[in-house]
Parts: structure tokens; sequence; C-alpha cells
């Protein structure tokens, strides 16, 4: 039972170090990834609506692999739509990014359903930080929210990390000068693999007069040879 105690104590101790770390180096513990080469994929779906329009249905299949500098994902959206996403963290951890879109793309488009492929990979989790904002809650869990600014320099989003694990609760993106946000995500059933990869079960994206979420019913992860 001592040692039982002891095993708790520390557990707790080293929670309480997690939660006190200064942000940037807070956030750097959940960018684990990039410090290794590792991989992962996952399927799932997409359902959206509009107001005023049909109900969108797709299917979704998501590779992300990473190397000690770069991520790399590839979305393919009912088998024939294929996304790349390719950031890079140069010179003190600031970050680029190149989107590649479909040669012929076919309607309904990733965009239709308001859906972007860093949504998707977490790519965001890697733009450039900017300040940590007062602490909040989220579903009822006290988290740390850190807001990060895109590489373009034309957007920023608030994240709201569980402050224990650094689970990622929800986000919100906002346009150049404004206050409003523009587009929100909430994630459930947020899972981090021993290599450091992040993997939901269901993510909802809202904005202005539209909704959609998004399912993955398999994921996988490895380490590179």
């Amino acid at each position: 039972m001592r040692h039982l105690l002891a095993f708790f104590a520390l557990f707790a101790a080293l929670l309480l170090i997690a939660q006190e770390l200064p942000p940037k180096e807070f956030l750097e513990s959940l960018r684990q990834p990039l410090a290794k080469d590792a991989w992962g994929e996952a399927t799932g779906r997409v359902i959206g609506s509009r107001k005023g329009k049909s109900k969108l249905e797709g299917n979704l299949r998501l590779r992300v692999s990473f190397t000690t500098d770069a991520m790399y994902a590839q979305l393919v959206l009912n088998d024939k739509n294929n996304y790349g996403l390719e950031l890079v963290r140069g010179e003190g951890g600031k970050a680029s990014q190149h989107l590649d879109l479909p040669e012929d793309e076919t309607a309904p488009s990733l965009f239709d359903f308001g859906v972007r492929p860093s949504d998707l990979s977490f790519s965001f989790l890697f733009w450039d930080f900017v300040e940590e904002l007062p602490r909040s809650t989220s579903r009822w869990q006290d988290c740390r929210v850190l807001k990060l600014s895109s590489p373009d320099g034309d957007e920023t989003v608030d994240v709201w990390f569980e402050s224990d694990h650094g689970f990622p609760m929800e986000a919100k993106w906002y346009k150049k000068g404004e206050k409003k946000p523009w587009r929100t995500l909430i994630m459930k059933g947020a899972k981090r693999f021993e290599n450091g990869l992040w993997f939901v079960k269901e993510m909802q994206l809202a904005g202005d007069g539209w909704k959609t979420a998004v399912k993955f019913d398999f994921a996988e992860k490895t380490d590179l040879p």
C-alpha cells in the first residue's frame, strides 16, 4: 500500500508539473510527433448540413506522417478527391505550409463540408505560438487556452487543451482583425498514442449557417522504420 500511495503521489506531482509548464514548453510537449518519425491513418464519415441546401455525406481516408521537422497529410474524400498538406517548421520553430488540391475536384469537395485538411490532420496545433489566454473550461474540464497564428498570418486559432493530459478539446478560428470566431471545432473522444499522434472519434465543426460532423471508425499508428 505504501508503494501504491507513493506511485499516486508521484503521478499527481507529474501532472502538477505539466500544468505549471510555461505555455511554450506545454505546447511543445504536445507536439511530440515531430521529435521522431511516425505515421498514422484513419477512416471515417463526414456529414454536413447548410441552410437551404441538401445534406452532404461522404467517406474519408486520412494518412499523416511526421519527420523530425515536418508533417505530411494525405486526405481522400469519396475515393475521388485527393488533398495533400505539408507543414514544415524552420528556425525557431516557425511554421510554413503548402496545400495541394485535386486536379479534377469532384463535387462535393472537402470545402463544401466546411472542412480543411489542417482540421483533420491537427496541423493547426503546429501554428506559431502567440500567447496563453486565461484558463477556461470545455465540457466541464479545466483547460489551458493557447492562441496560435497561421503561417500566412491571416488568422489565429484559440485552442482549449485539457490541463492534465493536454487533450485538445475545442478550437475557435478568427480572421485577422476580427473578434468574433468565423468557425469553431469541438473534439470528442480524443486519444493520444504512444508515439504522440492524436486521433479523435468525432469532430463537430460549425460556422455561419453550416455545421459538419466527422466520425472516425478506425485509426492505426506506428513508428517508421
